[in-house]
């Protein structure tokens, strides 16, 4: 079988939490069951072949547990009325969930901020066995410095409404900042960092400095009255790029040509790619660039690995870079 077609391809409302789905399994019939799917992901060895047969191709599912754990336990928390959240956090949830909203919040949405609240406020009772793994750094992060930290993901699909998501939870962390500022949990300061200028352009709307053109007001996600203390924090929309280290400049002259700047031994891994980019906190160079900066002493090779066919696969360097210092 590798025909996946379902007769009811729309059984749920988005409005609601899902009470039905469709287990589809290669060679079987779809069945139509009670509930909700419960989280899973689908795990391919590196190096596996693309096929694109059917879903007897997409690897191993492996259950998401602490995903559903966590489901089950917020679904009982919110039940009960999110005990363990300040006052702050109680008016916000009863005004997204209101009846009579002009701009209904899919369930989707509020799940994804509840979750975060859930984390963050819930009763210690509720997160008994909820332990958020810190998000580790690879061999070669850690060479360079970095430690590990907590990240809290809420992984959207495309138009369900992620920016209305990231105003629900800046609004949450201003308000409860600025009624409590004793208590470290909240920030009044957001930072959104996006992919691309076009997307920092979307996103202006999250500033409170709008007033009434703020999502805020657009999407009736705070009370009037509450809007003059969300004015009191700030949310910065910028790019990623800004986190890169910048070459120090000289009379307008970049520190390629100048170098000037604090100097800097730098030992990293360069992936040989088709393309010479930076990607993902990894470093390519297509063969050629990595032959030719070689060749010319722009970079000293140090180690060089080889995959199964002879190819040169990476390569761990050294260079020297002019570089902002850590204050600037």
């Amino acid at each position: 079988m590798t025909n996946f077609e379902v007769p009811e391809p729309i059984i749920n409302t988005p409005y609601d939490e899902p009470r039905a789905y469709w287990k589809i399994t290669e060679g079987e019939p779809p069945q139509k069951l009670p509930g909700r799917r419960p989280a899973s992901y689908y795990f391919k060895p590196p190096g596996s072949e693309p096929s694109f047969l059917g879903a007897e191709d997409l690897g191993t599912q492996i259950e998401l547990k602490i995903v559903n754990r966590i489901r089950e336990r917020m679904k009982e928390w919110r039940s009960q009325g999110w005990p363990g959240v300040s006052r702050t956090t109680l008016e916000l949830l009863n005004y997204w969930r209101r009846d009579g909203r002009g701009f209904r919040l899919f369930f989707a949405q509020l799940e994804a901020v509840e979750t975060i609240i859930f984390l963050k406020e819930a009763r210690n009772d509720f997160l008994q066995g909820v332990d958020i793994p810190l998000d580790e750094p690879g061999p070669e992060s850690k060479e360079r410095g970095f430690t590990a930290f907590t990240r809290y993901a809420c992984k959207m699909a495309t138009g369900s409404g992620k920016t209305t998501v990231m105003g629900m939870l800046a609004a949450w962390s201003i308000l409860n900042k600025v009624n409590n500022r004793s208590d470290s949990r909240f920030s009044d300061v957001v930072l959104v960092v996006c992919p691309n200028i076009t997307i920092k352009n979307r996103l202006q709307e999250l500033d409170p400095e709008l007033g009434e053109a703020s999502i805020y007001r657009s999407r009736d996600l705070v009370p009037s009255h509450l809007i003059p203390h969300l004015s009191s924090g700030r949310v910065i929309v910028t790019n990623w790029h800004v986190f890169e280290p910048q070459t120090v400049q000289v009379g307008g002259i970049g520190s390629k040509v100048s170098k000037a700047g604090v100097p800097v031994r730098v030992k990293e891994y360069v992936h040989i790619g088709r393309e010479t980019t930076t990607a993902r906190g990894k470093r390519y160079l297509t063969l050629a660039d990595y032959s030719r900066q070689a060749a010319n002493e722009m970079i000293t090779v140090l180690e060089e690995e080889i995959d199964k066919s002879g190819s040169l696969k990476r390569a761990l360097i050294e260079s020297l870079k002019y570089v902002e210092s850590d204050t600037a």
